[in-house]
């Protein structure tokens, strides 16, 4: 069963950090394109829904993968790496879920005209979205780099 876990942990690894980098990069990228309204608004959408039907049940799948696995250990003898790895992987996966959940709702909001609390351009929404995924990415590859040297 450890190994089951284990392949869905990295698959949903790859997903989530993969997907973010890409995505932040392409979106930051039309931030700076002018684009006819109806093509930004579809484009958008789709990368939105890909986030929030693909992304983050795949980084809910690397947390519960990864609390599965860590807790097959003893607890007081884990070492740093391990340590790092569930509790800074666990805390960016929870804050990912719920500020790209958040920003995504704004932007949803944008994309369809609705009005916002504080309002700003659909270009300044979008990179702050992307830059949102970017930053989940780099966080979760800290943590990859660390587990991956064993840092003790």
């Amino acid at each position: 069963m450890y190994n089951i876990f284990y392949i869905v942990h990295i698959i949903g690894v790859v997903l989530w950090i993969g997907s973010f980098i890409t995505l932040g990069v392409v979106l930051r990228a039309f931030t700076k394109v002018d684009l006819p309204k109806e093509s930004r608004k579809a484009l958008f959408s789709r990368i939105q829904g890909w986030v929030t039907y693909g992304i983050i049940p795949s980084a809910i799948l690397v947390l519960i993968s990864g609390l599965y696995m860590i807790m097959q250990f003893e607890r007081s003898g884990l070492p740093f790496y391990l340590s790092f790895m569930e509790q800074a992987g666990s805390l960016i996966i929870l804050l990912t879920i719920i500020f790209v959940t958040l920003i995504s709702s704004k932007l949803t909001k944008k994309v369809k005209g609705m009005p916002l609390e504080k309002e700003q351009t659909l270009q300044v929404s979008t990179k702050r979205y992307a830059n949102y995924l970017l930053t989940s990415a780099v966080l979760g590859t800290v943590v990859i780099i660390v587990v991956g040297l064993r840092i003790v």
